[in-house]
């Protein structure tokens, strides 16, 4: 099988190499084409014990079955389509198709059935995005939602490696003059990420949008998006207004039967104990004590890998068979 990474040597990239070899390349060969833009062709990557130089992807498509996109929106916008009339199917990590109604956004433990509408690329949703709908899919299920607000507590990781430079420049002493930040991120927090628009920030737009695209609902969604220093693991502060009033035996049944999703009843994980883990991780569950509908929980994922590279290479485990 032939497999395209096009943004091989970002953070992103290189997470989806380290699963690529997880979760394929033990069980069908992989013939990998590690792709980047001008900028970082040349550099070298790892991949099954052997070292592979990226290509400058302005050198020629090759021919693949998958391509893995995560160069940002702009490459995507220019090279996607090419891959596609080349035969591949295009995975693409940015949020350049997302929204496209032509594009199917997918979740694998969510919305499966979706991946296989598409015509040539599928969109791997926002990494805050995907941590919330594996928590929200059995509950949507199960009792149904009125609403749904959320505070996320985001890694500078999700920014790429400007942003881990970012912190760490800080954390010297200095600045990192391409910081991608608006505010210093040392020992604070910024309540933005993205642009505003109408009061809210881009990355608070996907989350509002891409949940409604991915669970087929138009549940109203509410959240503040914000930027923490740690440096991988997204955290989400998640409450929820069910249709009903069930009792928390019945919240912790279907949540403990979701798939990719790990309940805590009577502890919760930080950002540090998710790292490298492809599960979501749901403790504090809770129901409010003036409010038998309202049910809150803490939902921590690595960003890097369960919001990112590994939901990317599910999609092309389900297009696959299974496999």
């Amino acid at each position: 099988m032939r497999v395209a990474v096009v943004g091989a040597t970002g953070l992103v990239g290189r997470t989806m190499l380290q699963v690529l070899e997880e979760r394929i390349a033990p069980r069908e060969p992989v013939e990998l084409y590690p792709l980047a833009t001008r900028r970082s062709a040349g550099k070298k990557v790892g991949f099954f014990g052997r070292e592979h130089v990226v290509r400058d992807i302005d050198e020629g498509i090759p021919d693949v079955d998958f391509a893995l996109f995560s160069a940002g929106s702009e490459a995507s916008k220019r090279y996607a389509p090419a891959f596609v009339t080349r035969g591949a199917v295009v995975i693409d990590n940015s949020s350049a198709f997302r929204m496209d109604p032509k594009v199917p956004l997918v979740v694998p433990q969510v919305n499966p059935e979706d991946a296989f509408k598409h015509a040539g690329i599928i969109a791997n949703p926002n990494c805050s995005t995907i941590q919330m709908v594996i928590f929200l899919k059995p509950l949507l299920d199960a009792f149904g939602i009125e609403e749904v607000n959320v505070v996320t507590f985001q890694a500078v990781s999700g920014a790429g490696y400007k942003g881990i430079f970012a912190l760490e420049a800080e954390e010297e002493g200095g600045f990192y003059d391409n910081t991608p930040f608006a505010k210093r991120i040392h020992r604070n927090v910024i309540p933005q990420i993205g642009d505003f628009s109408d009061g809210y920030t881009t990355e608070e737009w996907k989350m509002i949008r891409e949940t409604k695209k991915i669970l087929h609902s138009d549940i109203p969604v509410n959240p503040t998006t914000v930027r923490v220093p740690v440096l991988v693991g997204h955290s989400e502060a998640v409450h929820v207004l069910l249709d009903s009033a069930p009792p928390i035996e019945d919240v912790y049944g279907v949540l403990e039967g979701f798939p990719g999703l790990v309940l805590l009843k009577d502890d919760y994980v930080t950002p540090m104990d998710v790292e490298g883990r492809d599960e979501v991780f749901v403790g504090r569950v809770r129901f409010h004590p003036d409010n038998p509908r309202l049910l809150s929980a803490w939902v921590v994922a690595d960003n890097l890998r369960r919001g990112a590279a590994t939901n990317a290479v599910e999609i092309m485990q389900l297009l696959m068979g299974g496999k």
